[in-house]
C-alpha cells in the first residue's frame, strides 16, 4: 500500500500540463486591451482561469458588459501571447473550448 501512495504524486504528474502557466496581471491587462476589437466594453471584461502554454496559446474565460450595461456571463475565449508580452485573440465563444480542449486546457 505505501507503493502506491508513491506513485500517486508521479500519476498527478504525467497527466497535468506541466508546460502551462496561470496568467499574471500584466497579462490580464494586457488581455484586456487585445479584446478591444472583441468585446463591447472591454475595459469592463473579467477573467477567469487563464492558462498560457509554452508556445503562447492562451485560454480561458472572460465576462463583460454588454449594450445594456449588464454582464452577459462568462465565455470560453483563445488568443496568442506573442513575444512583445501583448496578445491577439483569435476567438470568443464555444469554438474556443474544443480547441483549447485539444491543446489539454479544459475550460468549463
Amino acid at each position: 500500500m505505501k507503493g502506491a501512495y508513491f506513485l500517486l504524486p508521479l500519476v498527478v504528474g504525467v497527466f497535468t500540463n506541466s508546460y502551462a502557466s496561470e496568467a499574471n496581471q500584466r497579462d490580464v491587462a494586457e488581455l484586456k486591451v487585445a479584446m478591444e476589437d472583441r468585446l463591447k466594453d472591454s475595459e469592463s471584461a473579467r477573467f477567469k482561469r487563464v492558462v498560457i502554454l509554452d508556445d503562447g496559446t492562451t485560454c480561458g474565460q472572460v465576462n463583460s458588459k454588454n449594450s445594456f450595461g449588464a454582464y452577459s456571463g462568462f465565455e470560453p475565449f483563445m488568443a496568442m501571447k506573442l513575444s512583445t508580452g501583448k496578445f491577439y485573440v483569435l476567438d470568443v465563444g464555444e469554438a474556443s473550448r474544443s480547441v483549447c480542449k485539444d491543446r489539454g486546457v479544459y475550460i468549463p
